[in-house]
């Protein structure tokens, strides 16, 4: 294909990718209270756990509209994800090698099942013990919460998108020793100094209560020892070869 071929390739696939993403989001809105009340779940069970009262509010006019936004574009997004990818892949496949797809189709289906492992590893543990955690505090000193609704919204959305994110580790670890780049080896010898990084990962990504950051870490540190054994296969794989 030729430059110009390439880019109008691209903004076709871009205008599908759009399309299904705005279609996806409009039906998200029609169903907007049942995301409402899953979004609102983990608050929820928090509360319930400390016997205090589940309501949430907002403190502008603007934010009935922009919370509810919020969660439609993220649930338009995800329900509208297969398609997305589809496009995606297409554009992608057209400028590749038959190996080359061959290694991208090898490394979507780990992906995908990484990626829905942390966002619902975030949605059933990391997000409501948080909540719980951080309320805990305030509790105990008498502190009534008044939860701001369009904060919760975007703090859970972030902590969403990085627990699906932060479960791809050992994908990258195996992605690294593939390309040469690292070996299991230095995984092994820089073990300490990767759990050392988990940590400070955790800190920076998560709420500032040591709980939380630990609930976040311990998945992070197996899934780098599930990396180090993804690398010790691959490299027995390619001793086949």
């Amino acid at each position: 294909m030729t430059l110009s071929q390439h880019f109008e390739e691209l903004r076709k696939r871009l205008k599908m990718a759009l399309l299904f993403f705005g279609a996806a989001t409009v039906a998200a809105f029609l169903f907007r209270t049942f995301f409402l009340d899953l979004v609102k779940w983990p608050h929820e069970w928090a509360s319930a756990k400390l016997n205090l009262p589940a309501a949430v509010f907002v403190f502008r006019y603007q934010d009935h509209f922009l919370s509810q936004m919020k969660i439609c574009c993220m649930a338009g997004f995800i329900l509208a994800f297969p398609f997305i990818l589809y496009q995606g892949l297409k554009f992608i496949l057209s400028g590749l090698f038959t190996q080359e797809k061959r290694l991208l189709f090898s490394y979507l289906f780990p992906f995908l099942f990484l990626f829905i492992l942390g966002v619902l590893f975030s949605y059933f543990i990391l997000i409501p013990h948080g909540f719980y955690f951080l309320s805990l505090y305030g509790v105990r000193v008498g502190l009534q919460p008044m939860i701001n609704f369009n904060d919760y919204v975007s703090l859970f959305l972030v902590l969403v998108l990085v627990g699906g994110l932060v479960f791809e580790l050992p994908l990258v670890m195996v992605f690294l020793v593939r390309i040469g780049l690292l070996s299991v080896e230095d995984f092994r010898k820089k073990r300490r100094h990767a759990i050392l990084i988990i940590l400070i990962v955790g800190a920076i990504l998560t709420p500032p209560d040591p709980f939380t950051q630990l609930i976040m870490a311990v998945p992070l540190i197996f899934l780098y020892e599930v990396g180090i054994l993804g690398c010790r296969f691959l490299r027995r794989e390619k001793a086949c070869d």
